[in-house]
């Protein structure tokens, strides 16, 4: 209990600032909002220009941008990937900060177990995710409710918000594993950032070259906005897998670090 309550300790703050990050991204962007909805027209005709793999790519061939939740879906891919660098950020730094710090021999000489030890850190993230994904949820939907003038489905929106902490659950399952197979890390910033935007354009390409193989690779395509705005729901195949993915990760760092010969000073 008092390593969950020292990780969150100095976590908190970190967690405030990214999803200040996330909110004033959607508060910023949603200023375009009404010249878009009114120009709609105008807009079309210059986006029909674009060549088809762009559109594709950028996810504006199923998305009408004219409407609310049809350009909050837009504005969110990037939401996604905003927080899912933070979650990344969040796993690797979490079980590597006392080997980077070397002070793992002043925590493992704890009367606690590597698996006390592993499940408390797991569990700051995740509190940390819950309570972003809360904060961002609320805000997010003040902010859009200023541009609301008709029929506005909550449950889509909520649908869309509920994705995020989804993708940052996968992303977070993928820092913890890598943070027990990587033996030295000196900086988590560059590896997130890495390897969030890999899958990132890995599902920019699988939209841009319509090949449904990629689809399965990164959880960026499990949650595509624009099929979540119009089915209104998830996908379930998608839900399973991305689930079990963050199960396997999860449990093959808890094995790993159970077994790892950590550094000492």
């Amino acid at each position: 209990m008092n390593i969950l309550s020292q990780e969150l300790k100095m976590s908190v703050a970190s967690m405030l600032y990214w999803t200040g990050a996330l909110v004033f991204f959607v508060f910023i962007f949603m200023f375009m909002y009404p010249p878009i909805s009114r120009d709609a027209a105008i807009i079309e005709n210059v986006l029909s220009n674009f060549p088809l793999e762009l559109r594709r790519a950028l996810g504006i061939t199923t998305l009408n941008l004219s409407q609310l939740l049809g350009f909050y879906g837009f504005i969110f891919v990037y939401v996604l990937l905003i927080g899912s660098v933070y979650a990344m950020k969040s796993g690797i730094s979490v079980l590597s900060e006392e080997v980077r710090s070397k002070t793992v021999d002043f925590l493992l000489a704890k009367p606690v177990s590597r698996k006390t030890v592993v499940s408390a850190k797991i569990l700051s993230v995740l509190s940390n995710l819950i309570v972003q994904n809360i904060l961002f949820i609320v805000i997010s939907y003040l902010i859009i409710s200023a541009y609301k003038q008709d029929y506005f489905d909550m449950a889509v929106f909520t649908l869309l918000d509920l994705s995020l902490i989804q993708v940052q659950l996968f992303f977070a399952a993928l820092g913890f594993f890598l943070s027990v197979i990587i033996k030295k890390i000196k900086s988590v910033l560059p590896i997130s950032l890495a390897m969030v935007f890999v899958f990132f354009i890995l599902q920019m390409l699988g939209e841009s070259l319509n090949d449904p193989k990629l689809v399965y690779i990164t959880p960026f395509s499990y949650f595509n906005a624009a099929d979540i705005i119009n089915n209104g729901s998830y996908q379930l195949s998608f839900l399973l897998i991305n689930l079990t993915i963050i199960l396997i990760l999860t449990g093959s760092t808890y094995l790993i670090y159970l077994r790892k010969d950590l550094p000492s000073i």
